[in-house]
C-alpha cells in the first residue's frame, strides 16, 4: 500500500515544506525520494528507525560512514500497529521544537493517507465481494450451482438471501459525451455511494454493480408493500435528477416482482428486464418500468405477441402507420386510449385545444377506418400501434 503512494507523498510533502521527503518500505528501502535515482537504495538509517520505532536525528557525524544517506530527522511509518515503513526530512537537523514539529507532521499526514488508502481498499474489496454474490444469485443454475454454497456465501457477509426481496435495476448512460472519454472507476464508485444514499439501502439491503453501466438493488420487502413502491417510486425520481445535476448521468430504473430466495431473486430480475426492455421502446420519454404495474404488464404481453398475429389487419392499418404524420396522429391515439376515452383529459395531457385534439382523432378514423367510440376499434388500434412501436420503429 504504501508503495503505491510513496513518491507521490514524497514529491507533494518537499514542494510545501522545502526539503527533501524520503520514505522507505518496512524494510529500509527507498520507495519514495526527491531523486529517482535514489530509489531502492536501502537506508540502514531508516532501517534502524524502524526497527526502535523512534523519532530519531541523524546528524554529518552519523551518517559519515554511509555513502548515499544524508542527515536529517527520521520517523517510523505506523498505520493500525504496524510499521509499514519510515520517513526521514534531509536537511533538518536541529533537535529543537520547529524540527521535531515538521517530522511529527509530515509522519501523520503520511499515516492518515495510509490509513484513508486502507479503508478504501477494504470497503472496495466488500463491494467486489457483494457484487459476487450478486452475479452468483442471478446466474445461478440448479444443474451447475449449489444453491447452499451460495447461501453461505451470503451469510458470511452478513445476508440472508432468502428473505422476501425486489430487485430494481438501475441503467445509466452519460449525456452529452462529445469527446467520447470513458469514465473513471471513481465515478462509478462515486455513482454507487449516491444510488445506495438515495435509495436508503440499508444492512439488509443487497446492492452492487453488474456491468459498469448497470447496478442492481435487492432490496428486502417489509411488512407495507405498497408503501415500499411508493418510497422507490419517490427515490427513483430523486435519483434521476441527482445523478443528471451531479454527473450528468442519465438513468433509467426498472423494478421487480417481490419473491424469495435465489430463484424468486432471479424471477424479479427478469421480470425487472423485460418491464424496461418492452416498455422503454413504447414510452422512451419515460425512465421508470414497473413490472407490477398493469399497463406495464400490457406492453410485456403485447411484446411477447408474435408479428405473425398482425398480419390480418397489416393491410388495413398499414396505410396509418406509413402516414407522414403517424408520429404525432399516434401518439394522440395512445394518450386518448390511456385517458380512458375521455377526450378533455387527453387534450390537458397533449395541452391541445379539445378542437385540435377532434381534428386529429377524426384524421385517425379517416385513415383507418376505424369507429373511435369503438371500444374494441380502438383495443385493436391501440396494440396495433405498440407492437408497431417495439417491432419496427422503437425510437418512435
Amino acid at each position: 500500500m504504501l508503495e503505491q503512494i510513496a513518491q507521490k507523498i514524497s514529491e507533494d510533502t518537499t514542494k510545501i515544506i522545502g526539503f527533501p521527503v524520503t520514505i522507505s518500505d518496512k524494510n529500509g528501502y527507498l520507495i519514495g525520494v526527491n531523486d529517482n535515482s535514489r530509489i531502492g537504495i536501502f537506508d540502514s538509517l531508516l532501517a534502524e528507525v524502524i526497527k526502535t520505532k523512534k523519532l530519531t536525528f541523524f546528524d554529518e557525524q552519523a551518517v559519515k560512514d554511509y555513502p548515499d544517506i544524508f542527515p536529517g530527522v527520521a520517523g517510523p511509518i505506523i498505520v493500525n500497529g504496524q510499521v509499514l515503513g519510515a520517513v526521514g526530512i534531509i536537511g533538518k537537523t536541529g533537535q529543537d521544537i520547529e524540527t521535531t514539529n515538521y517530522i511529527r507532521l509530515v509522519k501523520n499526514h503520511i499515516e492518515m493517507i495510509c490509513h484513508e488508502t486502507l479503508m478504501k481498499e477494504m470497503k472496495s474489496l466488500q463491494s467486489n465481494a457483494v457484487d459476487t454474490l450478486i452475479h452468483y444469485i442471478l446466474n445461478y443454475e440448479s444443474s451447475r450451482n449449489n444453491i447452499e454454497q451460495i447461501t453461505r456465501y451470503g451469510n458470511m457477509m452478513g445476508f440472508n438471501i432468502h428473505k422476501e426481496r425486489i430487485c430494481i435495476i438501475i441503467q445509466i448512460r452519460r449525456e452529452n459525451n462529445d469527446n467520447n472519454t470513458e469514465p473513471s472507476l471513481q465515478i462509478y464508485d462515486q455513482l454507487h455511494e449516491t444510488i445506495n444514499e438515495v435509495f436508503n439501502v440499508n444492512q439488509h439491503d443487497i446492492t452492487g454493480r453488474l456491468t459498469f453501466e448497470q447496478f442492481c438493488i435487492l432490496k428486502v420487502v417489509g411488512d407495507d408493500t405498497e408503501k415500499l413502491f411508493n418510497d422507490i417510486e419517490l427515490y427513483a425520481q430523486q435519483l434521476k435528477d441527482t445523478l443528471l445535476k451531479r454527473y450528468n448521468v442519465s438513468t433509467k430504473i426498472a423494478i421487480g416482482n417481490p419473491c424469495s430466495g435465489i430463484e424468486g431473486i432471479q424471477n424479479s430480475y427478469n421480470n425487472a428486464l423485460v418491464a424496461m426492455e418492452s416498455n422503454e421502446k413504447t414510452n422512451p420519454l419515460h425512465f421508470l418500468f414497473n413490472y407490477n404495474d398493469f399497463s406495464s404488464k400490457l406492453n410485456i404481453i403485447i411484446n411477447s405477441l408474435p408479428q405473425k398475429k398482425f398480419e390480418s389487419i397489416s393491410s388495413t392499418l398499414d396505410t396509418f402507420i406509413n402516414h407522414n404524420n403517424f408520429k404525432v396522429l399516434s401518439e394522440t391515439f395512445i394518450i386518448y386510449c390511456e385517458s380512458k376515452f375521455n377526450f378533455s383529459d387527453a387534450a390537458r395531457i397533449l395541452h391541445l385545444h379539445r378542437n385540435s385534439l377532434i381534428y386529429r382523432m377524426n384524421q385517425i378514423k379517416m385513415i383507418t377506418s376505424i369507429d373511435i367510440n369503438n371500444f374494441n376499434h380502438c383495443i385493436i388500434l391501440y396494440i396495433y400501434i405498440k407492437k408497431h412501436l417495439i417491432e419496427v420503429h422503437p425510437e418512435r
